[in-house]
């Protein structure tokens, strides 16, 4: 393999694989964050449901 081949190798094949690396990495990233808010505001919600139930049976 000649130098050229490695470097047309490198540019067509190995650029694009580590810009989708990156890319899959941040959506990752963003939407685990996201993941976590809304559990955060699911368990705040049913904390508010529950003591709003037990504020109508009392």
């Amino acid at each position: 393999m000649e130098v050229t081949d490695t470097i047309s190798l490198i540019t067509n094949v190995g650029f694009p694989v580590t810009l989708c690396f990156i890319l899959i990495r941040y959506v990752l990233q963003t939407i685990g964050e996201k993941l976590d808010r809304l559990d955060s505001s699911l368990k705040q919600l049913a904390q508010a449901i529950q003591s709003v139930h037990k504020e109508t049976q009392d």
